[in-house]
């Protein structure tokens, strides 16, 4: 089920590198992954997206949210091909 979501570039880059290396990477990408987490709640809090007018033209607030959320879900799918292929969740 989740050989759908691996990015296959990051499988092949680390394919021959150390359980030691991929952990380290992985550990960093779920720091970011939080703070990405935190800056998207931060934003949607700013920008109010749910009550966005459509009418209106998008708010700087509104546009920076998304950009951040979209940011959050990319970086959650290299995150989660590193824990696919580290096979568990290392401490943080």
């Amino acid at each position: 089920m989740t050989a759908d979501i691996d990015l296959r570039p990051i499988v092949g880059l680390l394919s021959n590198e150390s359980e030691q290396v991929v952990e380290i990477l992985t550990i960093g990408a779920i720091k970011k992954h939080r703070t990405l987490v935190d800056r998207a709640e931060r934003m949607f809090q700013i920008a109010h997206a749910g009550c966005r007018d459509d009418d209106k033209e998008p708010s700087e607030a509104y546009l920076a949210y998304l950009d951040v959320t979209i940011e959050m879900h990319a970086q959650m799918s290299a995150l989660t091909t590193l824990l696919d292929i580290l096979g568990r969740t290392p401490k943080v």
